[in-house]
């Protein structure tokens, strides 16, 4: 994305308290038990991601991946953080539709 295109889908989604949302994350009271068995989880990652790195989501996928649930993760190359807003939100989406179908 060019800078200006940058500029406007920030002021347009940003979230002022953001930090504070992530940082609540890694209180006491967040505790995951990832051997628990779970509903169908599908971690996606965008390889260009400054916010999240794909190699984080991958770690919590592979914390997840347990016999007897279904767990996935698809990394989808020179994508950002932002889905939305971006012409490859399409491409996204038809993956992970396709992976829901995969669900039946």
């Amino acid at each position: 994305m060019d800078y200006e295109q940058q500029k406007e889908l920030y002021y347009l989604y940003a979230i002022p308290e953001s930090k504070k949302i992530i940082r609540e994350a890694f209180k006491c009271v967040a505790k995951i038990d990832f051997n628990k068995p779970h509903t169908p989880l599908l971690l996606t990652s965008g390889s260009n991601d400054k916010l999240i790195p794909a190699s984080l989501n991958y770690t919590n996928y592979k914390k997840y991946a347990i016999d007897n649930s279904v767990t996935d993760y698809i990394e989808f190359k020179i994508h950002t953080h932002l889905v939305f807003g971006v012409p490859a939100w399409r491409e996204e989406a038809d993956v992970i539709l396709h992976w829901l179908q995969g669900l039946k």
